[in-house]
């Protein structure tokens, strides 16, 4: 993966909260965390926690008692986090790679993620490490975008900003719409131990008050702000300026209904 698709950095983390968290991740926060059944002194580890949406719903449906470790690669996005959270709500914040997690072996009950493991550059290693820290019996559960044309805001979003660029167009989105095929996720999972996969297609509908606001989101919300600004950054309100007339086209200009999919998927060890 290139670093242009990874720097969640500077003013990113706050945009990426503000916008696209109402927007498309808190109704799939909500749906992964029903999913999750943890004890009262269970343990549960998320990765990629980024700004803390999902980490937000389960700290709130989770027993107190209940162990919760919530890990990204990318400190300015948990630092953000954290901030949000009371210094006497139990949740332990870390710096640290799906790939190479910094546990003992079978220490936690469920390893939840959402809309992250498509950024791993190495979805084996990462389904392998997932395996190795979850007690027998624990639960992997994540979830990950269907395919770009079943998500019309980042399809809009990727179409316009492509028009900008002869060549070398930046190709962000193509990284969270890419992780899609049902059989070779099986196929991963399957050749990391784990057993009892099951996978849904979960449709939702994005919602954002102003066409702007979406726009704002998906432009600068997401590392496709450093890959537009590193080509030309005189571009950045321009197609941001672009996308918000783009959706508001398709959509309207404000009371912005759009449909999303993704696929949630459950494997035990």
């Amino acid at each position: 993966m290139k670093d242009e698709h990874a720097q969640f950095s500077g003013s990113i983390p706050a945009a990426y909260d503000r916008y696209l968290g109402p927007m498309l991740f808190q109704p799939y926060a909500e749906d992964l965390a029903s999913r999750l059944q943890v004890a009262k002194n269970g343990s549960v580890l998320e990765l990629a926690c980024g700004t803390g949406i999902l980490t937000r719903v389960l700290r709130s449906r989770l027993l107190s008692t209940a162990e919760l470790t919530a890990t990204d690669l990318n400190e300015p996005m948990f630092q953000h986090a954290a901030a949000k959270f009371r210094k006497d709500e139990a949740v332990q914040w870390l710096q640290a790679d799906a790939c190479s997690l910094p546990f003992g072996d079978q220490l936690f009950d469920a390893v939840v993620c959402q809309f992250g493991i498509m950024f791993v550059p190495d979805k084996a290693l990462a389904a392998r490490e997932a395996h190795r820290v979850l007690k027998p019996g624990g639960l992997f559960l994540f979830n990950v975008w269907d395919a770009m044309e079943h998500n019309e805001l980042g399809q809009l979003t990727h179409q316009t900003i492509a028009r900008y660029f002869d060549k070398d167009p930046p190709a962000f989105y193509q990284v969270p719409f890419g992780y899609h095929d049902q059989n070779e996720i099986k196929r991963v999972l399957r050749d990391s131990g784990f057993q009892e996969i099951k996978m849904e297609v979960v449709a939702k509908v994005g919602a954002a008050i102003r066409a702007e606001d979406a726009a704002t989101g998906l432009v600068h919300g997401n590392p496709v702000a450093v890959a537009i600004a590193e080509r030309d950054p005189s571009l950045l309100p321009v197609i941001a300026k672009a996308v918000a007339r783009a959706i508001a086209d398709r959509f309207g200009e404000t009371d912005i209904r759009a449909p999303m999919r993704a696929i949630v998927v459950q494997a035990r060890k």
